[in-house]
């Protein structure tokens, strides 16, 4: 396979040109090191954010409305399985406490998409959900709006877990990173999340880097082209996805043999689809989500209000609650590597946020090359 000589990223031997780290850099910082409100005012970036191309996947929305109206609030949210439990366990009981009907859409969660949403329908979406590193950036460049003073300041909402989902007819014993990249005892189509973030990290795995080195390799010039040449020996057998239901429906689809997928989506499925696939829980990642309100709905009180309560521990709870994201009890009984699960690997939302805007960049061009 020809290789492609990769872009010199710099800024990894210190702070990102684009946007300034809000702390100074620890070894092996942990995603639960800072909040969101911290994060969205401690200045992570004196200028304009230049936002990487991204697959822009929000629906079509009626323009000159606002966020707040006679018929409730609007709000983007992850289709499929996430937002089937946020609509029954959350907005079903906030509408009942405040009379204020919950309007759901969904999108990719991108901040290009955020970026298009606020030039073309400003004050239409009173909250959005996005990755913890999005919503920190999403407010450094002006789209998001800072939380008030008073409210609750955990740093993240939700939690998700990823793992290896694959077609079990086709395989004797569970694939771990290492079998992803094994086209040759496995061929077939692979499918992954069209984003630096999970995509880096699990290039690194499947290269042999040990999980608590991840985050200290990639924040190296050579780390970053090692994670790079990785992806490019299996760039032939990439099929993208954009949002966690996407990667679920790929793979119901028969459209990759395994991939990276939402655990609760793929225990989402019919009883026979349950069979057929399987999850390596194992090696799984871990994405943590909160919610922001589009800074041109800032002085939406009924927008602050909502995100606010969202923040609050028992909305987190009552989600965790409901999202199915670990074995069953009749698994575990079955299986011992089940009964003792490692912690899954958390993406670092810090070391995202200060390379993010120029690892996205180079990301999207290496994955637009023929």
């Amino acid at each position: 396979m020809r290789e492609v000589t990769l872009f010199s990223f710099s800024f990894l031997h210190g702070r990102s040109s684009g946007t300034p780290s809000p702390h100074p850099r620890k070894q092996e910082p942990s995603a639960g090191t800072i909040s969101r409100r911290k994060a969205l005012l401690a200045g992570l970036g004196g200028g304009v954010i230049s936002l990487a191309p991204q697959i822009v996947q929000a629906r079509p929305v009626r323009r000159h409305t606002v966020a707040h109206t006679d018929t409730g609030l609007r709000v983007l949210t992850f289709s499929g399985r996430i937002c089937e439990i946020q609509k029954k366990i959350l907005f079903a009981g906030y509408t009942r406490q405040t009379h204020h009907r919950i309007i759901t859409s969904g999108w990719d969660g991108s901040l290009t998409a955020l970026q298009q949403q606020e030039k073309t329908n400003p004050k239409h979406w009173a909250a959005v959900m996005m990755e913890n590193s999005s919503l920190a950036l999403g407010g450094s460049a002006g789209l998001l709006a800072p939380l008030p003073e008073d409210a609750a300041q955990p740093n993240y909402s939700t939690s998700i877990d990823y793992a290896i989902a694959w077609d079990s007819s086709r395989f004797d014993t569970p694939p771990n990173w290492a079998d992803f990249w094994d086209v040759a005892r496995h061929p077939g189509r692979r499918s992954l999340r069209r984003d630096p973030r999970t995509t880096l990290e699990i290039a690194l795995l499947a290269d042999g880097v040990p999980s608590e080195m991840v985050y200290r390799t990639l924040n190296t010039q050579d780390g970053l082209m090692r994670a790079f040449r990785k992806l490019d020996q299996l760039r032939p057998y990439i099929v993208w996805w954009s949002t966690p239901e996407e990667a679920a429906q790929i793979l119901k689809s028969g459209g990759a043999l395994m991939g990276l997928a939402p655990t609760g989506e793929m225990l989402n499925t019919t009883a026979g689809d349950t069979k057929r696939f399987g999850i390596c829980w194992q090696q799984r990642l871990q994405i943590r989500y909160g919610w922001g309100v589009p800074h041109s709905s800032a002085s939406t009180a009924a927008a602050l209000s909502f995100v606010s309560w969202l923040d609050q521990a028992q909305q987190q709870q009552a989600f965790s609650n409901a999202w199915p994201s670990l074995p069953s009890m009749k698994d575990m009984a079955v299986d011992n590597n089940l009964r003792h699960l490692a912690a899954p690997l958390v993406v670092d939302d810090i070391f995202w946020i200060n390379h993010l805007n120029i690892i996205a960049e180079h990301f999207e061009q290496w994955a637009l090359r023929k």
